[in-house]
Protein backbone atom coordinates (compact mmCIF):
# COMPACT_ATOMS: atom_id res chain seq x y z
CA UNK A 1 0.00 0.00 0.00
CA UNK A 2 1.43 3.49 -0.86
CA UNK A 3 1.54 6.08 1.96
CA UNK A 4 0.10 9.62 1.78
CA UNK A 5 3.32 11.31 2.68
CA UNK A 6 1.78 13.22 5.17
CA UNK A 7 4.64 14.75 6.56
CA UNK A 8 6.18 16.71 3.57
CA UNK A 9 7.05 19.92 4.33
CA UNK A 10 6.70 19.19 8.26
CA UNK A 11 9.12 19.61 10.55
CA UNK A 12 9.84 16.73 13.22
CA UNK A 13 12.41 16.38 16.36
CA UNK A 14 13.35 12.94 17.34
CA UNK A 15 15.51 12.53 20.45
CA UNK A 16 17.87 9.43 20.91
CA UNK A 17 18.28 9.22 16.67
CA UNK A 18 21.86 7.54 16.70
CA UNK A 19 21.37 4.48 17.32
CA UNK A 20 18.10 1.29 17.82
CA UNK A 21 14.63 2.63 17.47
CA UNK A 22 15.62 6.17 17.37
CA UNK A 23 17.42 5.98 13.82
CA UNK A 24 14.81 3.64 12.98
CA UNK A 25 12.36 6.11 13.73
CA UNK A 26 14.22 9.12 11.91
CA UNK A 27 14.27 7.11 8.69
CA UNK A 28 10.46 6.18 8.63
CA UNK A 29 9.98 10.07 9.12
CA UNK A 30 12.28 11.25 6.10
CA UNK A 31 11.17 8.31 4.01
CA UNK A 32 6.92 10.20 4.85
CA UNK A 33 8.56 13.64 3.99
CA UNK A 34 9.16 15.35 6.72
CA UNK A 35 12.16 17.11 7.91
CA UNK A 36 13.71 15.67 10.35
CA UNK A 37 16.17 17.36 12.93
CA UNK A 38 17.92 14.42 14.94
CA UNK A 39 18.78 14.81 18.70
CA UNK A 40 21.60 12.51 20.51
CA UNK A 41 24.89 12.94 22.23
CA UNK A 42 27.27 10.97 20.58
CA UNK A 43 28.48 12.64 16.91
CA UNK A 44 29.44 10.16 14.46
CA UNK A 45 26.51 7.51 14.07
CA UNK A 46 23.88 10.73 14.36
CA UNK A 47 25.74 12.64 11.75
CA UNK A 48 25.98 9.69 9.61
CA UNK A 49 22.33 9.29 9.50
CA UNK A 50 21.57 12.58 9.33
CA UNK A 51 23.93 12.68 5.84
CA UNK A 52 22.18 9.20 4.73
CA UNK A 53 18.77 10.42 5.29
CA UNK A 54 18.84 14.12 4.22
CA UNK A 55 18.12 15.52 8.10
CA UNK A 56 19.59 17.64 10.38
CA UNK A 57 22.04 17.04 12.97
CA UNK A 58 22.05 18.26 16.84
CA UNK A 59 24.45 16.99 19.13
CA UNK A 60 23.82 17.28 22.46
CA UNK A 61 23.39 16.11 26.07
CA UNK A 62 19.70 16.76 26.99
CA UNK A 63 20.64 17.52 30.46
CA UNK A 64 21.95 20.51 29.24
CA UNK A 65 19.10 23.01 29.42
CA UNK A 66 20.91 25.54 27.85
CA UNK A 67 21.61 23.49 24.91
CA UNK A 68 17.68 22.43 24.62
CA UNK A 69 16.92 26.32 24.91
CA UNK A 70 19.25 26.95 22.06
CA UNK A 71 17.89 23.91 20.03
CA UNK A 72 14.17 25.68 20.21
CA UNK A 73 14.84 28.58 19.64
CA UNK A 74 17.39 27.57 16.40
CA UNK A 75 14.28 25.65 15.62
CA UNK A 76 12.16 28.56 15.47
CA UNK A 77 14.28 30.50 13.63
CA UNK A 78 15.13 28.63 10.65
CA UNK A 79 12.09 26.43 10.16
CA UNK A 80 8.82 28.37 11.92
CA UNK A 81 7.43 25.67 12.98
CA UNK A 82 7.79 21.94 14.71
CA UNK A 83 4.86 19.45 13.95
CA UNK A 84 6.03 16.57 15.98
CA UNK A 85 8.16 16.15 18.58
CA UNK A 86 9.27 12.63 18.96
CA UNK A 87 10.78 12.01 22.65
CA UNK A 88 12.88 8.12 22.38
CA UNK A 89 16.62 9.50 24.14
CA UNK A 90 16.89 7.34 27.32
CA UNK A 91 19.28 5.86 29.50
CA UNK A 92 18.85 2.63 31.10
CA UNK A 93 20.27 2.55 34.45
CA UNK A 94 20.43 -0.80 35.77
CA UNK A 95 23.32 -0.91 38.33
CA UNK A 96 21.19 -1.20 41.21
CA UNK A 97 19.66 -4.87 42.05
CA UNK A 98 16.93 -3.49 44.34
CA UNK A 99 15.26 -0.61 45.96
CA UNK A 100 17.59 -0.95 48.96
CA UNK A 101 20.64 -0.68 47.16
CA UNK A 102 20.17 2.43 45.01
CA UNK A 103 22.05 5.10 45.03
CA UNK A 104 21.63 8.84 44.62
CA UNK A 105 23.78 9.28 41.31
CA UNK A 106 21.93 6.44 40.24
CA UNK A 107 18.56 7.82 40.78
CA UNK A 108 19.62 11.23 39.27
CA UNK A 109 21.12 9.78 36.14
CA UNK A 110 18.21 8.29 35.42
CA UNK A 111 15.63 11.00 36.45
CA UNK A 112 17.52 13.42 34.54
CA UNK A 113 17.59 11.79 31.35
CA UNK A 114 14.50 10.12 31.54
CA UNK A 115 12.07 12.28 32.58
CA UNK A 116 13.87 15.61 33.29
CA UNK A 117 15.06 16.38 29.90
CA UNK A 118 11.99 15.24 28.31
CA UNK A 119 9.88 17.40 30.26
CA UNK A 120 11.94 20.26 29.54
CA UNK A 121 12.05 19.85 26.12
CA UNK A 122 8.58 19.53 25.53
CA UNK A 123 7.96 22.10 27.48
CA UNK A 124 9.71 24.77 25.43
CA UNK A 125 8.72 23.19 22.43
CA UNK A 126 5.22 23.54 23.46
CA UNK A 127 4.91 27.37 21.49
CA UNK A 128 5.83 25.83 18.38
CA UNK A 129 3.52 22.85 18.53
CA UNK A 130 0.69 24.76 19.82
CA UNK A 131 1.32 27.37 16.62
CA UNK A 132 1.05 23.81 14.05
CA UNK A 133 -1.33 22.17 15.98
CA UNK A 134 1.28 19.36 16.16
CA UNK A 135 1.61 16.26 18.50
CA UNK A 136 4.12 14.45 21.03
CA UNK A 137 5.38 11.42 21.25
CA UNK A 138 6.57 9.86 24.76
CA UNK A 139 8.60 6.57 25.37
CA UNK A 140 8.01 4.99 28.51
CA UNK A 141 8.40 1.40 29.03
CA UNK A 142 7.26 -2.11 30.11
CA UNK A 143 9.04 -1.64 33.47
CA UNK A 144 7.03 1.45 33.95
CA UNK A 145 3.62 -0.60 33.88
CA UNK A 146 5.26 -3.46 35.88
CA UNK A 147 7.62 -3.97 38.57
CA UNK A 148 11.13 -6.17 38.14
CA UNK A 149 13.33 -7.59 40.40
CA UNK A 150 15.91 -4.74 38.85
CA UNK A 151 16.11 -1.60 37.49
CA UNK A 152 13.83 0.07 39.94
CA UNK A 153 15.04 3.83 39.43
CA UNK A 154 14.60 3.27 35.69
CA UNK A 155 10.86 2.26 35.93
CA UNK A 156 9.88 5.01 38.09
CA UNK A 157 11.62 7.71 35.73
CA UNK A 158 9.29 6.15 32.79
CA UNK A 159 6.18 5.72 34.84
CA UNK A 160 6.80 9.34 35.47
CA UNK A 161 7.03 10.31 31.37
CA UNK A 162 3.82 8.42 31.29
CA UNK A 163 2.41 10.77 33.97
CA UNK A 164 3.87 13.34 32.11
CA UNK A 165 2.24 12.09 28.86
CA UNK A 166 -1.41 12.60 30.60
CA UNK A 167 -0.71 16.26 31.85
CA UNK A 168 0.26 17.61 28.07
CA UNK A 169 -2.32 15.98 26.86
CA UNK A 170 -4.64 17.83 29.38
CA UNK A 171 -3.55 20.78 29.65
CA UNK A 172 -2.49 21.27 25.39
CA UNK A 173 -5.38 19.27 23.71
CA UNK A 174 -7.58 22.51 24.12
CA UNK A 175 -5.08 24.72 22.05
CA UNK A 176 -4.52 21.02 19.59
CA UNK A 177 -1.74 19.73 20.87
CA UNK A 178 -2.26 15.69 21.07
CA UNK A 179 0.41 13.53 23.45
CA UNK A 180 1.02 10.27 23.53
CA UNK A 181 3.38 7.31 24.68
CA UNK A 182 4.58 4.54 23.13
CA UNK A 183 5.79 1.53 25.73
CA UNK A 184 8.18 -0.83 24.01
CA UNK A 185 8.87 -3.93 24.90
CA UNK A 186 12.14 -5.70 24.51
CA UNK A 187 13.30 -4.33 21.29
CA UNK A 188 16.05 -6.06 19.67
CA UNK A 189 18.95 -3.51 19.34
CA UNK A 190 22.43 -3.81 19.94
CA UNK A 191 22.35 -1.75 23.51
CA UNK A 192 18.88 -3.81 24.80
CA UNK A 193 20.36 -7.47 23.68
CA UNK A 194 23.57 -6.53 25.74
CA UNK A 195 21.22 -6.70 28.25
CA UNK A 196 19.95 -10.18 27.75
CA UNK A 197 22.20 -13.41 28.04
CA UNK A 198 20.59 -16.12 26.02
CA UNK A 199 19.01 -17.85 29.23
CA UNK A 200 16.76 -14.27 30.42
CA UNK A 201 15.92 -13.68 26.22
CA UNK A 202 14.67 -16.91 25.83
CA UNK A 203 12.28 -17.13 29.54
CA UNK A 204 11.86 -13.36 27.90
CA UNK A 205 10.13 -14.80 24.45
CA UNK A 206 8.44 -17.67 26.55
CA UNK A 207 6.72 -14.73 28.06
CA UNK A 208 5.87 -12.90 25.47
CA UNK A 209 2.51 -14.08 23.40
CA UNK A 210 4.19 -13.65 19.75
CA UNK A 211 7.36 -15.39 20.98
CA UNK A 212 9.92 -12.61 19.69
CA UNK A 213 11.69 -9.57 20.51
CA UNK A 214 10.74 -6.16 18.51
CA UNK A 215 12.21 -5.25 15.59
CA UNK A 216 13.20 -1.48 16.14
CA UNK A 217 11.49 -0.61 12.39
CA UNK A 218 7.65 -1.85 14.14
CA UNK A 219 8.15 0.56 17.27
CA UNK A 220 9.10 3.56 14.50
CA UNK A 221 5.36 2.98 13.00
CA UNK A 222 4.16 3.10 16.33
CA UNK A 223 5.89 6.56 16.55
CA UNK A 224 4.81 7.71 13.27
CA UNK A 225 1.15 6.75 13.38
CA UNK A 226 0.77 8.57 17.18
CA UNK A 227 2.80 11.89 14.98
CA UNK A 228 0.24 11.80 12.08
CA UNK A 229 -3.31 12.58 12.10
CA UNK A 230 -4.15 9.08 11.48
CA UNK A 231 -4.58 9.06 15.06
CA UNK A 232 -6.16 12.70 14.74
CA UNK A 233 -8.54 11.91 17.63
CA UNK A 234 -6.20 9.88 20.30
CA UNK A 235 -4.64 11.55 23.42
CA UNK A 236 -3.05 11.27 26.55
CA UNK A 237 -2.92 7.38 25.70
CA UNK A 238 0.28 4.78 26.54
CA UNK A 239 -0.22 2.23 23.94
CA UNK A 240 2.51 -0.80 24.61
CA UNK A 241 4.33 -2.36 21.25
CA UNK A 242 5.34 -5.18 23.18
CA UNK A 243 4.36 -8.29 21.44
CA UNK A 244 1.93 -8.75 24.52
CA UNK A 245 3.97 -9.51 27.23
CA UNK A 246 1.94 -7.01 29.46
CA UNK A 247 -1.54 -8.77 28.79
CA UNK A 248 -1.11 -12.18 30.28
CA UNK A 249 -0.73 -13.55 33.52
CA UNK A 250 2.34 -15.51 34.53
CA UNK A 251 1.84 -19.23 32.79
Amino acid sequence: MTRDREFVGKVVVITGAGGGIGSATARLFAAEGATTVLVDRDTGPVEALAGEIGGEAAVLDLRDEDAIDHLVADLGDRHGRLDALVNIAGVFVGTEAKVEESVRKTWDLSLDVNLRATHHLTARAIPLLVESKGAVVMTSSTQARAADDAWASYGIAKAGVEALTRYVATQYGPQGVRCNCVAPGVTATERALARFPEERATAVRANTPLRRFGRPEELAEAYLFLASERSSFITGQVIPVDGGMMVHLPV
